[in-house]
């Protein structure tokens, strides 16, 4: 049978299109935080939708509770930028440390070792070079001071900083909210971005700005390729109410609304029905669908983006795609 498997339930900050092997690199001290410190182990990351495989004891989970001594990696996730100007997650697995909250951001300052790590994956740290940190979490908010902050070239830069370094921290069960100034002071930034202050978690890459702000509005996550393929990005689309399985598979053949990203489904693809029974979501598509066996890779872009889009909501094992009712999979792509 045609199926496409995931582990639904990792989280789905499980992004990534290649596997970096373990090699010498990070860590750091209590306290403040400098690029310029020797690290000492490097993080692991996974491909999207796979269940980590690793020799490595690892701590599992987004909380921040201490592991087991022989636990000695930790899952964690950290958000990037990519070229197109979208925040993604990454998770990955890094050596465990007090402080690995402050340990996360490390990751995302502009360095040698840290640049290369993220356009392995296609994707671009978000604190400049020769940014440092203090970090303190105390009743839920975090407070982050960043220390050496050159002015960014543009308030969309800015807000991408924010929004990545804000959604990094909320990642951990110890932090509702995030705080952050420049040199112990708040106030906006270069561009005129206003610094955080108790802020919660932050909406992804939010469409129809005008929509999301109207009241009733529910928000919701689909996720969708870049042009090239190489990564998944989550976009946050409003809705008129809480979209239903088949709403979300519908959203997706419609494609998305901002530039950058491609839609997966050929042009007259229609839905003709979407459920989810026993563990298998079946989603069956009009003739056009078949139009995927065209381009090389596209029918398994389709079928991560359903994959990633409806794990976001629903627990399922399975993942069946079907042409008028009969099961379908391109010749060229392997069970």
């Amino acid at each position: 049978m045609p199926m496409f498997k995931i582990n639904p339930h990792a989280p789905l900050c499980v992004l990534l299109a290649a596997l970096i092997l373990l090699a010498a690199l990070c860590s750091a001290g209590c306290g403040l935080f400098s690029p310029e410190e020797e690290h000492r182990a490097s993080p692991t990351y996974f491909p999207a939708g796979q269940q980590i495989q690793s020799e490595e004891p690892a701590f599992l989970g987004a909380s921040d509770e201490t592991p087991d001594a022989s636990q000695t990696f930790r899952e964690a996730t950290v958000y990037y930028r990519s070229d197109e100007g979208y925040i993604v997650p990454v998770k990955k697995l890094i050596p465990w440390e007090e402080g690995i909250a402050r340990a996360c951001l490390g990751y995302m300052v502009s360095t040698p070792a840290n640049d290369l790590a993220a356009s392995e994956l296609g994707l671009n740290t978000v604190l400049p070079a020769g940014v440092s940190f203090t970090l303190a979490i105390d009743n839920g908010e975090a407070k982050l001071d960043l220390i050496g902050l050159a002015p960014l070239a543009a308030a969309a830069d800015e807000a991408a900083m924010l929004e990545a370094v804000i959604n990094t921290l909320t990642e951990f069960a110890s932090v509702s909210t995030v705080t952050v100034t420049v040199e112990g002071r708040g106030g906006a930034l270069a561009n005129g971005t206003e610094l955080p202050v108790r802020s919660p978690r932050v909406a992804l890459n939010v469409e129809q700005q005008e929509l999301a702000a109207s009241s009733g509005a529910a928000p919701s996550t689909l996720w969708f390729p870049n042009m090239s393929g190489a990564i998944s990005v989550p976009v946050t689309r409003y809705f008129s109410s809480e979209p239903s399985l088949y709403k979300k598979v519908a959203a997706l053949i419609e494609g998305p609304v901002t530039e950058g990203l491609r839609c997966c489904f050929p042009n007259g693809t229609l839905l003709l029905g979407a459920t989810l029974e026993n563990g298998v979501v079946t989603v069956n598509l009009s003739e056009d669908f078949k139009q995927v066996a065209d381009t090389y890779g596209l029918y398994t872009l389709a079928c991560r983006t359903l994959a990633l889009t409806l794990a976001e909501d629903f627990t399922f094992d399975k993942l069946v795609t079907q042409v008028n009712g009969t099961d379908y999979m391109p010749e060229n792509i392997e069970d």
